[in-house]
């Protein structure tokens, strides 16, 4: 492997994806470039402009290209004698908009989900959501919170976001107007909805900074290390990646020991 000398940094999004990248490279040798930097590769939330609110870190984002569109990148590099760097997000994911499908588990099933160990939570109360733009009472009162009862039902939030109901709801789902049932229904649920200004003194669970829009991980954990360095490593035994870059290495809980 090259030791970097000159890079490049490349901001990938949906509208400048892995092929776009790959159209800049015979320009960046010519600048005397040896490695191309890449903001993350793995998927993050959809439309995400800087991919560090990664929802899937053990594949390679769709919207970017996938898989094989970084393949041609780095193939498009190692033809011109070049490297890639990636930089990569092992301390949070995103949680907001409901495309995370571990964090969604954790909501719909609490700790007995098998996801609720890679997350920094404190299961001995609810996990709040600060996801409200008043206390719970007064959104309650003005109808910001239904239920899409079609399929899996599901909270609908200022009608667009959804969150997770537990198992077995659907038998018993209120009917609409009735706010007593809907207050019971929230009351069932693993976690509880709040205001946003109550998070700094109230939430129980690791976030990014005060960002709750990005949980942290517990890469501590050996289980959730290998699940989410598990894409990395096998792009680096194929040859596909020469350096990382660890995003945030000061929010781990041990830095000393990650490395």
């Amino acid at each position: 492997r090259m030791i970097p000398t000159a890079t490049y940094r490349l901001q990938l999004h949906r509208d400048f994806p892995f092929g776009s990248a790959e159209a800049v490279v015979p320009y960046l040798h010519e600048l005397g470039i040896s490695h191309v930097y890449t903001s993350p590769i793995t998927t993050a939330r959809s439309g995400s402009t800087h991919g560090y609110d990664v929802v899937d870190p053990t594949r390679v984002s769709p919207e970017l290209g996938g898989e094989d569109g970084l393949r041609r990148l780095a193939g498009a590099l190692q033809g011109r004698g070049m490297g890639l760097i990636i930089d990569i997000v092992p301390n949070h994911m995103g949680v907001a908009g409901g495309d995370n499908a571990w964090w969604n588990d954790v909501l719909k099933h609490g700790q007995a989900s098998p996801f609720a160990r890679f997350f920094d939570i404190d299961w001995s109360r609810k996990l709040l959501l600060p996801i409200l733009g008043a206390p719970l009472e007064q959104v309650l009162g003005e109808g910001h919170i239904g239920i899409e009862a079609e399929g899996d039902p599901q909270l609908v939030i200022y009608g667009e976001q959804r969150l997770p109901l537990r198992p077995g709801e659907g038998a018993a789902l209120p009917r609409a107007g009735d706010g007593e049932g809907l207050r019971a229904l929230l009351d069932r649920q693993h976690y509880r909805l709040g205001w946003w200004r109550i998070a700094d003194d109230e939430l129980n669970w690791r976030r990014f900074f005060t960002i709750s829009e990005l949980a942290g991980l517990r890469i501590e954990d050996p289980e959730v290390f290998e699940t989410t360095h598990a894409l990395y490593f096998r792009l680096n035994e194929d040859g596909l990646v020469d350096v990382v870059r660890i995003d945030h290495g000061d929010e781990l809980t041990d830095p000393g020991a990650y490395s």
